[in-house]
């Protein structure tokens, strides 16, 4: 890649199919399990890198004109040149998540939404929407609050979700767990005894949608929860479910 395309990228001269090409071939296996980027770059002035850049960025990526490799390349390249200059721990941020997608945040369409947010606004809620154990401590104040063990479930296993959660209020219970589940039922709206009504979803996902859930999710068998997006939470024991 060139740093040039890259500017022109910024300044609205060069398309992001443009871009895109020329971003091909920028990652060069050398030998076996070495990979090294190969970056022609400016060194004459400097261009100032502002928060509306990363959001084209983020931008182009949501419409899927660039995908994660591709924001590994430029942040890669961006983090290491002299020529591109910033002065905003956003910025610094976002291009660091970029360039450690395996050890910080994949690149989906919720966190490329939550990485625009905080550029446009500087409210980070990626830790949130991904990190599982941010949401442990409020799992254990829910159940010292009310009377529950503490009985965590396996984040890689299914509960059953009604709708699509964004009816309100919204109502979670949990039954005994069969094999590969987790005991709990989720739905927005009304409720139907439809066979179909629920369907499988791993808890991982509802880490993205929903991650306000989350904290609900350690009380033991036998309880339900009902909340809402005004904040109204609502926890009881129902000893029925322990019978189905």
């Amino acid at each position: 890649m060139t740093e040039s395309a890259l500017k022109k990228y910024f300044e609205g001269t060069l398309s992001t199919d443009e871009l895109r090409k020329n971003l091909k071939g920028t990652i060069q296996q050398t030998s076996h399990d070495v990979f090294s980027h190969q970056v022609d770059v400016l060194t004459n002035g400097n261009f100032q890198l502002l928060e509306s850049h990363l959001i084209q960025l983020c931008n182009d990526a949501f419409d899927g004109q660039l995908n994660p490799e591709h924001l590994d390349i430029i942040s890669f390249a961006l983090i290491g040149s002299d020529y591109f200059e910033w002065d905003s721990d956003r910025i610094s941020e976002t291009l660091f998540n970029w360039n450690n997608q395996t050890i910080d945040y994949p690149v989906t369409r919720t966190n490329l939404e939550l990485w625009r947010l905080f550029l446009e606004s500087g409210d980070n809620q990626l830790q949130k929407h991904n990190i599982w154990n941010v949401h442990i401590e409020p799992q254990k104040k829910n159940c010292r609050n009310h009377d529950s063990k503490w009985v965590p479930i396996n984040k890689k296993l299914n509960i059953g979700l009604g709708g699509n959660l964004n009816q309100e209020p919204i109502h979670g219970l949990r039954h005994p767990a069969e094999p590969g589940t987790t005991g709990w039922f989720i739905w927005s709206g009304d409720y139907s005894e439809d066979s179909d009504f629920f369907k499988p979803l791993c808890v991982e996902h509802l880490l993205q949608m929903k991650p306000e859930l989350i904290q609900f999710l350690g009380l033991e068998p036998g309880y339900r929860f009902l909340t809402d997006n005004s904040g109204y939470i609502d926890i009881w024991k129902d000893e029925e479910l322990l019978k189905i």
